[in-house]
């Protein structure tokens, strides 16, 4: 973030030079040059003053837009929570305590006939499995013990059953492993969450910025406005002594009269505009607007250069976009295996060995155990599919080509808008001093021109052009520097680096 700035917009106070104001032969009465002296009215009263430094960190940490950010943040921090669990041990216990049932079922005897017998009965199983992945396979090796118990209710008997021991393992033949790309997507699509949070905190540093030199440039104006609307109540005030002595036409002063009538319309647009921006402002930043406040000019800008080719590899190495690009091709090549591996030939393997046994007594379920062995291949193969599989083998592949295409060139554009905004700050470092400069002159030579004007060695249209011209590189010196501050936050959030202090921007929070 830019430096402390701490210089104050205050009221445009002119610089009346009495000695050039007062000489022979000026023929105005005491009366009037009272009233010259003391032409400019009292500004609005501001309350709290802020800088812009203040209004970022305050955005960036109160803003609803920050909050929406911290929000996603989090979010995306337990998805990647959920995705590493997928590779850790599962733990599952499972049970059914109880599962009674006393109703008659139909039951079929030896000659063929059926029979309806009444069972009363009770059941209860409980089962502890441990399951784990295996990435890079695709299959998942197991291992659990269960015991369960039956109670006839009729005949007042119980029996055991259970397995104190199963291992087994599944694993898929031929088929698409979608454990082995989650584990080289899900990575670059954290890290792209983490970048995209530091490149959303600085989007909301550079919307706050952008709607706080809206609102600095409306204050400006309006005091520009209300300046220019005393000097035209003055101008118009010492008119109308001329004209009585004579020394101006009925046409001159009905034209400082619609001078006066049009500076009180500016004041007017430019309160209005003011409170518009004020409201912007606060909405966008979470600021409460308790009243007017006003802000300190961020004139103190550091000169410094920044290396086209530099900010170029910071940007590939540090940005959110850099890693959606490899993200983006490597969702594509998995689409492509997907196809490839789907709709074919699919086989599965699943072994297991353990032990089991029934019994009248639970101890006795793990005394003796029985074998317990399995063993099947799972075959599955379309025979006609009307070209389905290749079909959609060769869309994915056609889609990986485009996606290849369209990465290369957004990053062609990429780099391009990185070189551009460098150069356009390097261009505005320029400007900011030229305006400034022409602001100084525009405004020492309105003072020249009004005060020839009231003493009659100038035009009206000559006084008019000085007073447009002041107005104007007023505001062309603070949209300049309005420019290079926007332009210093593109370029961050296009490089996540702080070429200012030669460090990268990092997450603190």
């Amino acid at each position: 973030m830019q430096g402390c700035l701490k210089s104050k917009v205050n009221r445009i106070e002119p610089n009346v030079p009495v000695a050039g104001f007062l000489h022979a032969g000026s023929g105005l009465s005491v009366a009037v040059l009272m009233m010259v002296f003391v032409f400019v009215r009292p500004a609005i009263a501001f309350g709290q003053v802020y800088s812009l430094n203040e209004v970022i960190a305050y955005a960036q940490n109160h803003s609803p837009e920050a909050l929406k950010v911290k929000t996603t943040k989090e979010n995306k921090y337990w998805q990647w929570r959920s995705y590493k669990s997928n590779y850790k041990p599962q733990l599952v216990l499972s049970s059914t305590l109880p599962d009674y049932r006393n109703r008659n079922i139909a039951v079929i005897q030896d000659d063929g006939s059926i029979e309806y017998r009444n069972v009363n009965q009770s059941q209860a199983n409980i089962e502890l499995s441990l399951e784990q992945n295996i990435s890079l396979t695709g299959g998942k090796l197991f291992l659990n013990t269960g015991l369960a118990r039956i109670d006839n209710i009729n005949k007042n008997i119980h029996s055991y059953s259970g397995t104190p021991f199963f291992i087994g393992i599944s694993q898929p033949v031929f088929a698409y492993n979608r454990l082995k790309w989650m584990n080289r997507i899900e990575p670059l699509k954290y890290d792209e969450s983490l970048k995209e949070y530091i490149e959303n905190m600085e989007r909301i540093a550079y919307g706050a910025a952008f709607r706080f030199f809206n609102l600095l440039i409306a204050q400006i104006s309006y005091e520009i406005a209300e300046k220019n609307l005393n000097n035209a109540d003055t101008i118009y005030t010492i008119g109308n002594e001329k004209h009585a002595m004579g020394k101006i036409s009925k046409n001159e002063l009905l034209q400082l009269k619609f001078g006066l009538i049009s500076a009180q319309k500016s004041v007017s647009g430019a309160l209005l505009s003011q409170e518009t921006s004020l409201l912007e402002l606060s909405s966008y930043t979470g600021l409460q607007k308790t009243g007017t406040y006003s802000l300190s000019l961020p004139d103190h800008i550091s000169i410094y250069e920044i290396d086209k080719a530099i900010a170029v590899e910071k940007a590939l190495e540090n940005s959110q976009r850099s890693v959606a690009f490899k993200r983006t091709v490597l969702e594509a090549k998995r689409n492509v295996e997907q196809a490839k591996r789907d709709n074919r030939l699919n086989a599965e393997v699943n072994l297991s060995y353990g032990t089991t046994n029934v019994a009248a007594h639970m101890p006795e379920i793990y005394q003796n155990a029985q074998t317990l062995q399995t063993l099947n291949f799972n075959v599955s193969m379309p025979i006609l599919d009307w070209g389905r599989a290749k079909s959609l083998y060769k869309t994915a592949e056609a889609n990986l080509k485009l996606v290849e295409y369209t990465v290369q060139q957004e990053k062609i554009n990429f780099n391009q808008e990185i070189i551009t905004q460098i150069e356009y700050f390097r261009m505005l470092k320029g400007l900011i001093k030229y305006t400034r400069e022409a602001d100084q002159i525009a405004d020492q030579r309105y003072e020249i021109a009004r005060l020839r004007y009231i003493n009659g060695n100038i035009s009206l249209t000559d006084y008019n052009i000085a007073l447009e011209e002041k107005d104007r590189a007023k505001l062309d010196y603070i949209r300049a520097l309005r420019d290079y501050w926007l332009t210093n936050y593109s370029i961050r959030i296009l490089t996540l680096y702080d070429f200012k202090n030669d460090r990268q921007i990092i997450m603190d929070n």
